[in-house]
């Protein structure tokens, strides 16, 4: 892993300037050898580590003199052996690692334990009714009220494919796709009323990556809120689409040429 180096862009509206050492590492998921999806437990950490003073102090003071050690703590303590608010009867860890809304569940248990404040966790879909433009810099607006409060927000990202499926007579269909979380740590200003540009720390190898969220204006889509088979799949254009070609663990295998592939900024976890 490389050593974080803080910077503030020019053009940038809001970032990391709180003093964060240049020492500072990212957390790297692979450090946590239980499982290669540990990309939650992970961003909170980075969340913790990469924020106010009160955050980096119960970042330090959590169990482990590593990030790998501190991944299984969170996990067991926080995700393991407690029950999901997603998924009756089961447990918020699980093979695919932590659903959305069980991740924000546990890091405020977290902060709790810590006498520390909940965090908000919102879906970033579109009101009903709202204008897309309005809605994309709602989003904007959300991530920047958080860092300027010196919370670094979690973001989900989740793509979907349009394939053709057996269960439909060979038709194309909409289906989930890989899911992953990051830590956003600058947002620029809102561009051309398309989109803006953010930059985050991928816990994918434990680097800084840069994405681009903009409002979709030529082809609608469907994505799901939630998760299967309680969510709902919203038609139109209900999420800003995200241009994130460094995050590898989302981009797509095995894609023809025919198939039609997208990544969403799903949900926030974050001070707004």
């Amino acid at each position: 892993m490389k050593p974080f180096l803080v910077a503030t862009f020019l053009l940038g509206l809001c970032g990391l300037e709180w003093g964060v050492s240049q020492d500072d590492t990212i957390v790297d998921q692979r450090d946590y050898a239980d499982s290669n999806n540990a990309c939650g437990p992970a961003s909170i950490l980075n969340c913790l580590k990469f924020s106010r003073p009160e955050y980096r102090e119960i970042y330090g003071s959590l169990l482990g003199s590593n990030d790998g050690v501190k991944i299984r703590f969170v996990v067991d303590r926080y995700f393991r052996h407690r029950d999901s608010v997603v998924y009756p009867g089961q447990k918020r860890w699980g093979i695919h690692g932590v659903a959305t809304a069980d991740l924000v569940t546990g890091l405020n248990e977290l902060l709790q334990d810590h006498e520390s404040g909940a965090l908000a966790g919102a879906y970033l879909d579109r009101a009903e009714g709202e204008p897309s433009l309005e809605f994309a810099k709602r989003v904007h607006r959300m991530m920047a009220k958080s860092l300027e409060r010196e919370v670094a927000p979690i973001l989900s990202l989740r793509a979907f494919y349009v394939r053709r499926q057996e269960e439909k007579n060979g038709g194309p269909a909409w289906e989930t796709g890989p899911h992953h979380n990051v830590v956003v740590t600058n947002v620029g200003d809102f561009e051309a009323n398309s989109g803006f540009l953010a930059t985050a720390l991928d816990p994918w190898e434990g680097r800084e990556i840069a994405i681009y969220l903009y409002r979709e204006g030529a082809q609608s889509f469907r994505a799901l809120k939630g998760v299967e088979p309680s969510g709902e799949w919203l038609d139109g254009r209900s999420f800003l689409v995200a241009a994130a070609p460094e995050a590898t663990t989302l981009q797509p295998r095995l894609l023809e040429w025919h198939e039609r592939f997208l990544i969403v900024a799903n949900f926030l976890i974050g001070d707004f």
